[in-house]
């Protein structure tokens, strides 16, 4: 697909484990990269992130050889909880509004989406319009289950879906928190796409971010890429080692190698400033630091005089 949606049901990793007979690990993941997470549409999210995943637990149980199922999932699905958070699966709780189990609330989810949909159609609204209801259904019901945003909401039903419906398979699910480039294989920096966090450096590589309201002192919980895949490479092998228990395991940088929204700033400046973007003309973009402002009052006046009050004129 296009844009910044990259969704996937992905179907990868040939685990050889210690015997001559080639031993299949599936491993699921979907993603949505871009900064638009809280606004996605609500039939699009739950059919991928917990639909989809579902679809290819389904299809590793009917492997005949399959030893274990990878599900990538993302730090995220523990919600807004403070403190430290621990490596246990989710559950509902009260959120179960009294159904039975996950599945049960999976279901009526489906259910009413397609009920929402079929009801937009009727009324003959434009394609922009029925996005803007589902996008507003997805928030309203990741709110009624107690999750920020639609898309960690998605993210842990299909967690608790998927430990619901497994059966004997042993499953191993990995959280990482926003992935970024590699910080060493293939080399240092790859990336595939702008994603993430991407989106600002690219924009401030460009000369168009000039500002930004945030505390310089806030951590941000990035991971490089190849340290997921390694770990996911690493978790399958100690889930033999720990004889089949369904592991669950949160990579982030945070606590051992935090980086700040300061330090971001400062890296930023200095790698721009000595290697400058190039516009399509060939001409050096040059970089400033950004101007930062420390509440959101402030950044509405900066935006009031900048654009809005221009536009008036």
């Amino acid at each position: 697909m296009k844009g910044s949606l990259y969704t996937t049901i992905e179907l990868f990793f040939f685990f050889f484990h210690f015997v001559q007979d080639l031993h299949v690990t599936v491993s699921t993941s979907s993603y949505y990269f871009g900064w638009h997470l809280t606004i996605l549409r609500y039939d699009v999210t739950l059919g991928t992130n917990t639909s989809g995943a579902l679809h290819v637990l389904n299809f590793s149980k009917k492997c005949a050889k399959i030893k274990l199922l990878v599900h990538v999932s993302t730090a995220y699905v523990c919600g807004e909880a403070p403190g430290i958070l621990m490596e246990k699966p989710l559950n509902l709780g009260k959120a179960a509004r009294g159904r039975s189990n996950v599945v049960e609330v999976w279901n009526g989810e489906n259910e009413l989406v397609a009920n929402r949909l079929h009801q937009l159609h009727s009324q003959n609204l434009t394609d922009k319009e029925i996005t803007s209801a589902m996008q507003n259904l997805g928030l309203e019901r990741a709110h009624y289950y107690g999750w920020p945003n639609t898309y960690t909401f998605t993210k842990a039903m299909a967690e608790m879906v998927m430990v619901e419906s497994k059966g004997d398979l042993p499953l191993v699910i990995i959280r990482p928190t926003m992935v970024t480039s590699t910080l060493k294989d293939p080399f240092p920096g790859w990336l595939e796409g702008v994603r993430t966090v991407d989106g600002v450096l690219v924009s401030y590589a460009k000369g168009r971010l000039k500002c930004l309201a945030h505390k310089p002192e806030v951590v941000l919980n990035l991971i490089p890429a190849d340290i997921v895949v390694n770990a996911i490479i690493g978790a399958m092998g100690m889930e033999f080692a720990e004889q089949h228990l369904d592991l669950i395991y949160h990579l982030s940088s945070s606590m051992k190698n935090p980086i700040k929204v300061s330090d971001i700033h400062d890296f930023m400046f200095t790698f721009f400033t000595k290697h400058p973007w190039r516009d399509r003309h060939g001409k050096e973009v040059q970089v400033a630091k950004l101007t930062n402002f420390s509440s959101m009052a402030c950044f509405h006046v900066y935006m009031a005089i900048r654009f809005q009050l221009p536009l008036k004129v």
